[in-house]
């Protein structure tokens, strides 16, 4: 008999009511593995909204008077999840196609490592400031404390920020299986950081890894006496079950994904006033503005490189080069070819992706971009595609709309020649990242007037730089304008700032100092 993974509800794993499973296929062979996984029915969602929604004051109750407790679970999770890594990284090499080493073992699981630990220290800092407060200093909590505590002693009113009234939807990814995954992602550790009761969803292209990541947390929160219902998962449901609970329960929702799904879940929290925090797609231009042969060199090079990391699946693959004339666009493109077509097969995560990425070169073939490299693939697989560079002048991209994102190892390169760069801004919309490349000689007033011209239109500038590495710290933002997500003014990576997607800021006028929170008092 197939076996059937279950779904975790309340305080424990349960059979889910579906009628309706899935199975996953590995993008290496082809190959299905051999295990079914519920789509879960709204009966599924209601008893997890149910128990999440119960649990989210107790959670709350932690944040505000006991994040050690907090930091506590945070570090267990990590321990659990060190003790299953050689599960977890084989079960989603297999899903995903992605290398075990480095980038799952690694990378991608040191990342998943760090953002537990440094949200886990932002709570041993809330600690530090609510005792601080609560031994009358009242300035260090102003200071340290990333809630922000405000008082106005004379008017007798006080506010911070405090958790939502409801539990957080975190979905992840497709294409980070650990460190962007729905239940130990960054979205989720923030969300339990800053007091939260999470109800993770799955991904169906790696829904093994998602079992084990769930089992890895429920076990912490079981080890440290977490609220029961602190943590619930499902691997998948129905987009309409998904809206429901997310109209009857959720306080904010937490998306990586495409752009149809993103927008779906958009309208249905702007129908219910629940904040969306979505990344949906960003084609990240790099905008080269100097004609000099050795700079223009050097950011082919490292473009090509940029590209085609990690299969090109990665959402600040800088998908757009854009260069100022068409002499120089053919250096870049006589370079970069052979190269292109010198690299190996790329493995994308599913079949399904494959096709889409095929059928994308084709359609802007058609509308009249010039390929550079041989599509046909050289090896066995359906998730297998050829590494694909093409080019056009910017005018040809704007009229016959090139500009989309292509989710996998392909490149354009378009001149830009009379087309005022602010066409292209405006077609693309807000970006995760734009990237200026000047080389070391560019004009400091030219340069200048560049970085003010993009700065509106993304979340991170880059300066003589590739956007595909987004280092965790504090002070990165992993967010832009719409339509790279759904809120310009937060990002997804960096602790405690990704926290202050999960907070509301609340006041007390006349209430008395005893019956504040510890910081207000």
């Amino acid at each position: 008999m197939t076996p059937r993974a279950r779904v975790l509800v309340g305080d424990g794993w349960r059979e889910s009511g579906a009628t309706r499973s899935f199975m996953a296929v590995s993008p290496i062979d082809d190959q299905v593995l051999g295990t079914l996984y519920p789509i879960s029915t709204s009966s599924d969602l209601s008893d997890m909204a149910a128990a999440a929604r119960a649990a989210q004051p107790h959670m709350a109750h932690l944040a505000l008077h006991e994040p050690a407790r907090l930091a506590g679970f945070l570090r267990k999770i990590a321990t659990a999840l060190q003790d299953a890594k050689s599960a977890i990284v084989e079960t989603a090499h297999h899903e995903t196609a992605l290398p075990a080493e480095p980038r799952l073992a690694t990378v991608e699981f040191g990342r998943t490592l760090l953002q537990l630990e440094q949200a886990a220290a932002c709570c041993d800092a809330e600690q530090a400031a609510v005792d601080r407060a609560l031994a009358g200093d009242v300035a260090f909590g102003e200071q340290a404390s990333w809630r922000r505590p405000r008082r106005d002693p004379a008017a007798g009113i006080a506010s911070m920020l405090e958790p939502l009234d409801r539990p957080v939807l975190s979905i992840g990814p497709n294409n980070f299986p650990l460190a962007y995954h729905g239940c130990v992602g960054g979205d989720a550790v923030a969300a339990f950081a800053s007091g939260h009761a999470v109800i993770a969803k799955g991904h169906p292209l790696h829904p093994g890894t998602g079992v084990l990541l769930a089992e890895c947390v429920h076990r912490a929160a079981q080890a440290t006496d977490m609220p029961v219902g602190c943590f619930q998962f499902m691997a998948h449901a129905e987009p309409a079950d998904l809206a429901s609970l997310i109209e009857s329960s959720i306080g904010a929702v937490a998306f990586t994904g495409s752009r149809r799904a993103g927008l779906a879940i958009k309208a249905t929290c702007d129908r219910v006033g629940v904040p969306a925090y979505l990344e949906m797609s960003s084609v990240n231009p790099v905008w080269l503005v100097t004609t000099d042969p050795a700079s223009v060199d050097a950011c082919a090079d490292a473009w090509l490189q940029s590209v085609t990391l990690g299969a090109g699946q990665f959402c600040t693959k800088p998908g757009l080069l854009l260069v100022p004339d068409v002499a120089t666009r053919e250096r870049i493109v006589s370079r970069l070819a052979p190269r292109f077509d010198a690299l190996d097969d790329a493995t994308l995560l599913s079949i399904q992706g494959a096709g889409e990425f095929r059928g994308q070169v084709e359609r802007l073939c058609s509308a009249g971009a010039v390929l550079h490299t041989d599509l046909a693939v050289r090896t066995h697989g359906g998730a297998r595609v050829r590494p694909t560079l093409c080019s056009t002048s910017a005018a040809a991209a704007l009229r016959t709309g090139m500009l989309d994102e292509v989710f996998g190892p392909f490149g354009l390169v378009l001149s830009l020649d009379a087309v005022a760069p602010e066409s292209i801004m405006s077609a693309i919309g807000g970006q995760l990242t734009s990237g200026v490349w000047c080389g070391t000689d560019g004009p400091q007033q030219v340069v200048a007037g560049w970085l003010a011209r993009l700065r509106p239109h993304c979340g991170r500038l880059l300066m003589n730089k590739m956007p595909t590495g987004v280092t965790v710290t504090e002070s990165m933002v992993h967010g832009g304008p719409f339509p790279s997500t759904g809120s310009a003014a937060h990002t997804a990576v960096g602790f405690p700032t990704s926290m202050l997607r999960f907070a509301a800021r609340r006041c007390y006028d006349a209430v008395p100092v005893e019956l504040r929170p510890p910081l207000l008092r």
